[in-house]
């Protein structure tokens, strides 16, 4: 019995619990066809213990903790901060556990190869390798076992990522609790290939300006009222970004349309309040309800979902701004706190129409493509000083 034979694949988030806890090493994760990693068995090998399937999040329920405590938070008015997707829950709590607790910290970084991965950082000099949102599913590697070795060592760990990430890495610890380990999920909305976004980012460094050299998917939109508008930011090898609303890149548009995720996040058992994580950080969508909250900054959400997670916010919240979430009504609006996002009928042939054709035919399908003014409009604002673009909206406004 094994984990490839038993465990449907679209089920599978691709957490690699399997492969860290085979004793022989018989499971490797290779990628699909649609580009998503996915285990390969070696049947050569494989001696048919059953451990990955036991273990397989899949099978196992690992949702812990029911999120009945929350906070909408500003973390302070640092540099890092300003840097976050939001509100810098995640900030906070890094610099708590690396400053105050000698801790480590494990979370999703953009690594040189533009490949997001797993990695650990022992510095709040290293906090920005591990900020802002990347719509990717990340690669974990082997951090599960880098992980066990540092709890084993009596190291204090914060370790982040999606729901299913948590999952996989207490399925793959040799015991059931550590008290020097602390977990924190993100309200995930789902994963697209890694694959995709490499055609993506190769077929955009056919330019002029040279290759893609980083990306951000969650720059501030300048020239919104909203707190919530985000534009997409590729910095290239030489000359000017491409900047880009989501409607804009295929690539984006289709991860905001929730048409390019895994097909288990399209019945995720984490999309709910009962979370793995100690904490679970994300973005505020009932924002609205906390008017004179930072009113004119993006807002986190941060759920205190264990006693070990209540004790460290007591511990860091003077660090804070903060008021009481309402997590239910939160949940009413933050749809991935309920239930997941409903799969769309487009899914059943979106991959081979995004691998099979011309890039061209991709971006005519799948995005907007603007007017040149437009591109340059975009470019031009993303970098103008705040104080030049409150005078931009005075005067748009007056003519509307």
């Amino acid at each position: 019995m094994n984990i490839k034979v038993i465990v449907d694949k679209d089920k599978c988030t691709g957490c690699r619990a399997c492969e860290t806890n085979c004793p022989v090493n018989a499971i490797s994760f290779l990628a699909d066809r649609e580009g998503f990693l996915a285990p390969q068995i070696d049947k050569n090998i494989c001696i048919e213990c059953g451990k990955c399937y036991v273990k397989c999040p899949s099978n196992t329920d690992y949702c812990k903790n029911l999120a009945e405590v929350g906070y909408v938070v500003q973390y302070g008015k640092t540099k890092l901060t300003k840097q976050s997707a939001s509100g810098g829950a995640f900030v906070g709590l890094a610099i708590y556990f690396l400053e105050k607790c000698k801790a480590l910290v494990v979370g999703a970084s953009l690594c040189d190869d533009l490949v997001v991965r797993h990695i650990v950082i022992s510095s709040s000099k290293e906090i920005t390798k591990l900020q802002n949102s990347k719509y990717v599913q990340s690669n974990i590697g082997n951090i599960y076992k880098i992980v066990a070795e540092a709890l084993k060592n009596n190291k204090i760990v914060l370790f982040t990522g999606t729901p299913c990430q948590i999952a996989g890495l207490y399925a793959s610890l040799p015991q059931k609790e550590y008290s020097n380990l602390y977990t924190a999920d993100i309200v995930c909305h789902g994963v697209p290939s890694p694959f995709f976004l490499k055609r993506s980012l190769d077929e955009n460094s056919k330019t002029k300006q040279g290759k893609v050299v980083s990306y951000k998917f969650r720059h501030k939109n300048p020239i919104t009222k909203s707190t919530s508008s985000y534009i997409m930011m590729m910095k290239m090898m030489r000359g000017l970004p491409i900047v880009r609303e989501p409607k804009n890149d295929p690539y984006f548009n289709l991860f905001m349309q929730g048409m390019s995720f895994r097909e288990s996040c399209y019945q995720c058992r984490y999309a709910c309040l009962t979370r793995p994580g100690d904490f679970t950080m994300g973005d505020c969508d009932s924002k609205m309800f906390y008017p004179d909250f930072h009113p004119k900054e993006s807002n986190s959400i941060l759920l205190i979902n264990s006693e070990k997670a209540r004790k460290i916010w007591n511990a860091v919240k003077k660090e804070f701004d903060y008021v009481s979430l309402d997590v239910q009504r939160e949940a009413n609006y933050n749809h991935q706190l309920k239930h997941p996002y409903v799969r769309p009928t487009e899914r059943d042939e979106l991959y081979n129409v995004i691998f099979t054709n011309d890039w061209k035919i991709v971006n005519n399908k799948f995005s907007k493509i603007p007017s040149k003014i437009a591109r340059y409009k975009l470019l031009l604002l993303a970098f103008i000083p705040n104080g030049i673009i409150n005078i931009y909206s005075k005067i748009r406004n007056y003519f509307n």
